[in-house]
């Protein structure tokens, strides 16, 4: 082999290695800039989550909405006491004229429980109602129930079951400070049915 021929070998060698050293370190140079140190992970972590806070004003005005409308959707948070009048009169029951109740006879008892009286509920600010009745058609008597702020609606029993007086529901309208109800009311025995209206002001 002559001399020329060995220094062109030579040479595309050398050339060869340097080409290989040259890709070598261009792919090292990559994986250093695609590196990403702690301190540069912190730094993006910290834009995006500035990035997703809204101003302060925002995020009070958007609670501040939040509060107004809760307010308006549910019952007073406060606890309101309304205190007023029932007047309880002749109530009807209805007795279908079909062949197999012919049997069936009621006759409403037109001489008792009758009359005015006072009553008084209070709804506390989580909807709950209580109260009751002291005298009257009622006599002593037990409110239970629920109100959503503009509707209120409540069962009535005996303070002292053994008395067998007057049990039923309660439906009344709430607006403003004024309260409008009616209420479906029997004997223990059924020989009563009555009805009843009652009129209601919320307490300064």
């Amino acid at each position: 082999m002559t001399t020329r021929r060995v220094t062109t070998l030579l040479t595309k060698s050398t050339v060869r290695r340097v080409a290989i050293a040259a890709a070598i370190s261009l792919v090292l140079v990559a994986c250093k800039k695609t590196e990403v140190t702690p301190e540069e992970l912190d730094a993006r972590a910290q834009a995006a989550v500035a990035a997703k806070t809204p101003p302060a004003s925002s995020a009070d005005a958007a609670a501040s909405s939040a509060d107004a409308a809760a307010a308006d959707a549910g019952p007073s948070t406060k606890t309101v006491t309304y205190a007023g009048k029932y007047s309880v009169t002749l109530g009807k029951m209805y007795v279908p004229d079909q062949k197999d109740w012919s049997s069936v006879k009621f006759k409403n008892d037109e001489t008792k429980l009758l009359g005015d009286g006072e009553i008084t509920l209070v709804v506390d600010g989580t909807g709950r109602v209580s109260g009751g009745t002291e005298a009257g058609p009622l006599g002593a008597s037990v409110v239970d129930g629920t109100s959503d702020g503009t509707t209120l609606t409540a069962t009535i029993r005996r303070k002292d079951p053994s008395d067998e007086g007057l049990t039923g529901t309660l439906v009344a309208k709430i607006a403003g400070d004024a309260l409008d109800g009616t209420m479906k009311l029997a004997e223990s025995n059924a020989a009563v049915v009555r009805e009843a209206k009652l009129e209601a002001k919320a307490k300064k």
